[in-house]
């Protein structure tokens, strides 16, 4: 067998083409065996390139050992899963690990007696693929520039790039980053789907690109995902509904939405203990000029109640007046729930609001019936 140390280096740039397709191309790599083995051909009469590889690798810690192994499957369009993890005390063996496709048997054998949820489904987790790869760092190579050692077994028996297994794929940090971003601004689940997807059609450079991108799920996540990270999302920033962080951080918004110039806000936090129901009234800039130039507005209001579709089933009200134009907008306050209580305390709350925005406004007496609200 040939030493190590007589072995040549390849760039990624001199490799065989075969293996430019899967190992990462920020490396260099001393091959030590590299046998192309026949294609696998598919029940649909696809050839699948095979090839076993043992090599050296230019990393020297268990931190770049997993740069690498992560840009593998990044670049290779695979998802390997651990097989088992090793005792390491560290005298001789720095790191290793063993890692085969998740369409491998030994999904299966982890899972057990788990009953398959759709043993009908065209999409097949456990398919047998044979494909595995074994990492491993030892103390003695240290001194040399290439560390790692690499026995990749490739031997998928699927399209690696079908949409079918890219569905399968697990979902990249720095993507999971990015809908964490965008619940930070305000989205919800679909709204942050949509500006993402809305984002890779922009960037995508061609139509075959744009298409593996959508079906690739490390890349594009389903909604189901992005709901669940969603719901993380919020328990871990506002913490549970009517929890002391929620109105927390509802009072930053507010504070700042009455420091950006765009309308003035009020809140009430709702309180079980002193029978405090939550009340938010907003009034923008476009509402305020309404009650103040429109005639109407000292007349006439009508409300418009609706529930949100939201887990506290908040009650949306909205004030609006008519006039030669139609219908404009006054303002509008939110209830957590619809006792008449609460909505006399709204409705007192949003006249003494409006006063104090518009001091020519005209001081109004205001008593509800069942749609309309009417000033005198």
């Amino acid at each position: 067998m040939e030493d190590a140390n007589t072995l040549q280096i390849f760039s990624w740039d001199s490799l065989p083409e075969i293996l430019k397709l899967v190992l990462p191309q920020h490396n260099t790599y001393l091959i030590k065996e590299f046998i192309e083995l026949p294609p696998y051909r598919t029940a649909k009469n696809f050839d699948i390139t095979q090839f076993e590889l043992k090599a050296y690798v230019n990393a020297d810690s268990k931190e770049e050992a997993h740069k690498w192994f992560a840009a593998f499957q990044s670049r290779s369009k695979t998802t390997m899963a651990q097989t088992r993890g090793f005792t390491i005390t560290g005298n001789w063996i720095l790191y290793r690990e063993i890692y085969h496709c998740i369409h491998s048997n030994e999904v299966k054998k982890k899972q057990g007696i788990r009953k398959t949820k759709r043993p009908q489904s065209a999409r097949a987790h456990n398919i047998g693929c044979n494909a595995t790869i074994h990492l491993r760092l030892e103390r003695k190579r240290l001194s040399d520039n290439h560390s790692l050692e690499i026995e990749l077994k490739f031997a998928h028996n699927h399209i690696i790039n079908s949409a079918e297994s890219l569905s399968f794929r697990r979902v990249k940090e720095e993507v999971r980053e990015e809908f964490i971003n965008l619940f930070r601004d305000g989205h919800s689940p679909s709204s942050a789907l949509y500006a993402y997807e809305d984002s890779i059609h922009l960037n995508a450079s061609d139509e075959q690109e744009l298409l593996e991108i959508l079906a690739d799920r490390a890349k594009n996540p389903n909604y189901d995902y992005v709901a669940k990270l969603f719901q993380k999302y919020r328990e871990s920033a506002l913490g549970s509904h009517n929890g002391k962080p929620m109105f927390e951080h509802l009072k930053e918004i507010v504070e700042e939405y009455n420091g950006s110039g765009q309308g003035r806000a009020i809140l009430q936090e709702y309180n079980a203990n002193s029978g405090n129901a939550f009340i938010l009234y907003i009034v923008t800039n476009l509402m305020a000029r309404v009650n103040e130039k429109v005639h109407q507005a000292g007349k006439i209001c009508y409300m418009n109640a609706s529930a949100a579709f939201d887990p506290l089933n908040t009650l949306i009200t909205l004030l609006y007046t008519s006039c030669t134009v139609g219908a404009l907008p006054l303002g509008v306050f939110f209830t957590s729930d619809e006792l008449e209580i609460t909505l006399e305390k709204a409705v007192a709350s949003s006249q003494h609001f409006i006063n104090l925005i518009l001091s020519n406004l005209l001081n109004f007496t205001a008593f509800i019936t069942t749609f309309i609200l009417f000033y005198s």
